[in-house]
């Protein structure tokens, strides 16, 4: 796990909740126990009427980099971090307050080893979760990293979090439970759960929001409640799946690689016996495990990706129709131009001029 993403995570993450809680975050070589970098941080204040954004790069030849970007509103604080390590690094951490986050691994893998509670956090690739955590103190160890780190957080105080409390919600109600039994922490799902396409049109759209001001408080916290509803109802579609369709351990992380390999292939897909070939299962098993975690088909998933990247390429790259259809594996403009209808509900053309 990165070491500045760890120090950002855990640094705002845990003194955004509490006001006038200090945390002290350092950051060691692992081989001689040299501290690299110290530093303390104070929380910031619940009940913010003003949504502030700030946005931080940090580079060091011999430990690597990372971009943060950051915002906060009344309860809210969301944190996007992409780094990369040159180095092995540990980190040391520990606060007093707590803590309610929605998780989203999208590149890279995290873990995180808890000194004061039984659970240790671990993290792949286009994994999420829910959890709540109290009275941290704990250590990031990460080593020499080839590709980098994309983690998105979004944590709530605890006066935020509360206004679900008194919903008819078994799954909160079960979660709130299980909170004050362990008193530290603790995760919605036992297993991190896929990162959906749903989801991830939803990250894209947190991120590359242009609104300012009020406008744009509303829609971030409009889209976040969204992702929240997202994850429980994944949640409990999972719990409501009979053990005999558990899939093995092995056998999940094949259909994981399949949803990968149909990512980086959206233009000239496989075949469902080619995908099923390539990650190594046999495709009745490739068609019902994917859509027990993904909650679609094989090619729906693909569908949903195509749309999603056609929107974006128009919207933030001014590409020409054409050429997304193009790129998004549609062989005739037409066909593309339908899909995209019935998708979003305008034209790609419109779209692109609006």
């Amino acid at each position: 796990m990165s070491v500045f993403l760890a120090y950002f995570s855990y640094a705002r993450r845990m003194l955004f909740y509490v006001k006038r809680i200090s945390m002290r975050i350092t950051i060691n070589d692992s081989d001689l126990d040299e501290i690299l970098f110290e530093k303390d941080f104070h929380a910031a204040y619940d009940g913010l009427t003003d949504i502030i954004e700030q946005d931080t790069q940090l580079f060091d030849n011999r430990i690597g980099y990372t971009d943060i970007s950051e915002i906060w509103f009344d309860g809210v604080h969301t944190l996007r971090r992409r780094s990369k390590l040159n180095q092995e690094v540990c980190l040391n951490a520990k606060s007093d307050s707590s803590v309610f986050e929605m998780h989203f691994s999208l590149t890279g893998s995290a873990e995180v080893e808890s000194l004061n509670s039984k659970f240790d956090y671990s993290f792949g690739p286009q994994q999420h979760n829910f959890f709540y955590s109290s009275n941290f103190e704990g250590k990031f160890r990460g080593g020499k990293q080839e590709m980098p780190n994309e983690v998105f957080e979004i944590h709530f105080t605890e006066n935020y979090f509360n206004r679900f409390a008194d919903m008819e919600s078994k799954t909160i109600d079960r979660f709130l439970k299980e909170i004050d039994k362990q008193e530290i922490s603790n995760c919605l799902s036992p297993q991190n759960m896929p990162i959906t396409a749903q989801m991830n049109l939803i990250l894209s759209e947190i991120n590359q929001c242009k609104r300012k001001g009020v406008l744009k408080r509303l829609f971030l916290e409009s889209k976040i409640l969204e992702l929240f509803m997202l994850q429980i109802e994944q949640f409990e579609s999972a719990q409501a799946t009979p053990s005999s369709e558990k899939f093995k351990k092995e056998d999940v992380e094949k259909i994981y690689h399949a949803q990968k390999l149909l990512e980086q292939n959206i233009a000239e897909p496989y075949s469902l016996l080619e995908l099923a070939h390539k990650v190594g299962l046999n495709d009745f098993k490739l068609k019902k495990g994917f859509k027990m975690i993904f909650g679609t088909t094989v090619f729906g998933y693909l569908h949903e990706i195509r749309m999603q990247q056609s929107k974006r390429m128009l919207l933030e790259e001014n590409k020409p129709v054409k050429e997304v259809a193009a790129y998004c594996g549609y062989q005739y403009v037409q066909h593309f131009t339908t899909a995209f209808k019935n998708k979003f509900g305008i034209t790609p053309g419109k779209l692109a001029h609006s």
